[in-house]
């Protein structure tokens, strides 16, 4: 995704792409902090760290290996013999 990333963007790319909670998106940390501000706007709340939406939870990349406006999509694999491990599976967009 090479266009500006903003909120409505996101919703879009999610519906679109048919994506459920078996995902989450990673973001730069630019992109991150814009759609933070944006929701946080709209919605007149504060967030955690991360946030959702629709449904979809939005994390930051803190190792700067997502480029600016491009989305990353992590898949979870849920580890059901340590119920609290979750092992995150990197996919291209």
């Amino acid at each position: 995704m090479k266009n500006q990333i903003t909120l409505l963007s996101i919703k879009e790319f999610i519906i679109e792409n048919e994506l459920t909670d078996s995902v989450m998106l990673v973001l730069n940390s630019k992109n991150f902090d814009e759609v933070a501000l944006e929701y946080i706007e709209a919605n007149n709340m504060q967030i955690e760290r991360p946030f959702e939406i629709l449904g979809i939870c939005i994390i930051e990349d803190t190792d700067d290996e997502v480029a600016y406006n491009e989305i990353d999509v992590l898949e979870v694999a849920y580890d059901h013999q340590h119920e609290n491990d979750y092992e995150y599976l990197r996919t291209a967009v």
